[in-house]
């Protein structure tokens, strides 16, 4: 049964997943899991009754809306499921946006489909994170986005997300400056040169690759820049085997030397085509309220972050226990088109506060958003 985005029981759910992701984080923590474990049973109900080889997947795993009460008994859809089925609570009149998943040059790739409605709730989820994890200090910065426009891209989660941030965030804008032509390299060092000028904080926010070709075209030209106090930089996406690979301290070091921009202002995010939520490193919330720990990657009030054996089963390694590591699984409240629970092929661990990466479980495909860039990148190269 496809349901429709206007149906009493979709509309009531959505809204109040909407209303905790905005208001979620006052409550108790024993009020936010109870509320949070709540929503997701309720949101795992309509997704089995709509997705039909979903439902079927839960079915032999002995997971039903009958049976399953706590999130933790939802059964998670492997990321390789979106490459191979519609993973979609409504028909296909109803897509808004179509993000492509994981996938190098020939091979296949899946498409993770949006309607309007989780379109607004993704962006309200993106935007609730970014103000307590990359703008906890509330910095009106102006916004220098190493992508494509979602109007030139619209199948690339990362130009979504960046541009929402930048849409919602202070009054000062951005741009763009990844397009069909390639990097557009000196209108990017030109608005840098003026932004330093006018002493007004940046926000540089770049795929990991798109990163390091920034950073390698600074040095090839030995221009540095001395960004204002409040400056950050974002990257994400990791460099998948696919980009002249350094590593993260030493890009964190580059950064520091080419822009001014200290460690603790620089932040590695994780996103997905499969999900609503993107993921942040913690280090700047840390700095602003006085925190010294390492940096982890943290789950917003919404969402859980879980790490799996690599048993074949669906066993967890409790948080709290060790350094083991597994495949990571998202629970994600935002994920309302789709499924709620995600397996992906992320290996990691628990870290204090958080989880960090540490690679992939197997070789697989790259990621989407750092092939496309990498593309593009090549094209001023030519």
């Amino acid at each position: 049964m496809k349901y429709k985005p206007d149906d009493p029981e979709v509309v009531s759910l959505r809204n109040e997943i909407a209303d905790f992701i905005k208001n979620g984080g006052t409550l108790s923590r024993k009020e936010r899991e109870d509320r949070f474990n709540k929503l997701a049973v309720e949101l795992f109900k309509i997704q089995y009754n709509s997705i039909e080889n979903y439902a079927r997947y839960c079915s032999k795993k002995n997971a039903t809306p009958a049976s399953v009460g706590d999130y933790l008994q939802i059964p998670p859809m492997p990321v390789s499921a979106f490459k191979t089925d519609d993973i979609f609570i409504y028909s296909k009149d109803e897509i808004y946006l179509t993000f492509k998943t994981s996938g190098t040059s020939g091979s296949e790739r899946g498409n993770a489909y949006f309607s309007k409605s989780c379109a607004e709730l993704t962006s309200l989820a993106i935007v609730e994170n970014s103000k307590k994890y990359l703008f906890p200090d509330g910095v009106n910065a102006r916004f220098f986005l190493i992508a494509p426009s979602p109007e030139a891209m619209p199948n690339l989660t990362m130009a979504f997300g960046i541009t929402e941030v930048m849409k919602n965030t202070g009054d000062l804008g951005g741009k763009h400056y990844l397009g069909s032509e390639g990097l557009k390299t000196e209108e990017l060092l030109s608005d840098l040169k003026k932004c330093e000028s006018e002493k007004t904080p940046a926000a540089i926010i770049a795929p990991s690759f798109a990163m390091v070709a920034i950073l390698d075209k600074l040095s090839e030209k030995n221009v540095k820049f001395n960004m204002a106090p409040g400056s950050r930089v974002l990257d994400a996406g990791g460099f998948k085997g696919r980009s002249r690979e350094i590593s993260r301290p030493d890009m964190v070091k580059m950064i520091e030397d080419r822009f001014n921009i200290k460690p603790e202002y620089c932040v590695n995010a994780l996103g997905m085509s499969e999900l609503g939520t993107q993921y942040y490193d913690d280090n700047i919330y840390n700095a602003v309220n006085g925190v010294t720990a390492p940096a982890a990657k943290r789950n917003p009030h919404w969402a859980r972050t879980l790490v799996m054996k690599l048993d074949g089963g669906m066993n967890y390694i409790a948080p709290g226990t060790g350094g083991a590591s597994g495949a990571f699984v998202h629970f994600d409240l935002s994920n309302f088109d789709r499924a709620v629970a995600i397996l992906t092929d992320d290996l990691g661990r628990y870290k204090e506060g958080g989880f960090e990466i540490l690679g992939r479980v197997k070789e697989g495909d790259l990621k989407g958003c750092s092939l496309t860039v990498e593309e593009l990148i090549n094209k001023s190269k030519n």
